[in-house]
């Protein structure tokens, strides 16, 4: 019984050694200091004004027909006049349909460019929890998810660290 005791103590003491360790990541911080993100911010920006300037060539002569539509109105026919504002209307459509799929195009590009840093994020924190012990990483913004955490818990500033310098050597 006497052994009975000290294995059951034993046991109790190994049970309550092996705690559960937790950190937490303010994902504000990662979102706006990883370079991973500003460089995909920046290809963004890049494909935002190229599709801005191929839209801004569909419209300059169009705007220059429109134009020459308003000063030339007075010596049109009535025929003519319907002619060249259905040309023009058909323009105008044809200018919003393209401004519709850049737009989207824009948007595609956005999304899965935040995925996949997202997902690298996510691979990252997960080996990198794995590699400290971590049983649990949680994710705050500001103080919105964690109410209380000790600082000595969070790890935003080595994970970002590790993020950016593998993000170099990707380069």
């Amino acid at each position: 019984m006497k052994n009975f005791a000290l294995l059951f103590a034993f046991i109790l003491l190994l049970m309550s050694c092996s705690q559960n360790k937790t950190a937490f990541i303010d994902v504000g911080i990662i979102m706006k200091e990883y370079e991973g993100l500003k460089a995909l911010d920046k290809e963004i920006k890049d494909e935002q004004d190229k599709l801005r300037k191929e839209i801004e060539s569909l419209i300059e002569p169009y705007q220059v027909k429109v134009d020459a539509y308003y000063i030339n109105i007075g010596k049109m026919s009535a025929a003519n006049k319907t002619a060249t504002e259905q040309a023009l209307q058909q323009e105008q459509k044809a200018i919003e349909a393209q401004q519709e799929k850049f737009i989207q195009q824009f948007e595609k590009l956005r999304l899965d460019g935040l995925e996949i840093i997202n997902k690298e994020i996510a691979e990252f924190v997960e080996g990198y929890a794995k590699s400290k012990g971590l049983n649990m990483v949680f994710a705050t913004a500001g103080t919105e998810t964690v109410i209380y955490g000790d600082d000595k818990l969070d790890i935003t500033q080595e994970v970002l660290t590790e993020l950016n310098r593998l993000f170099e050597e990707e380069r």
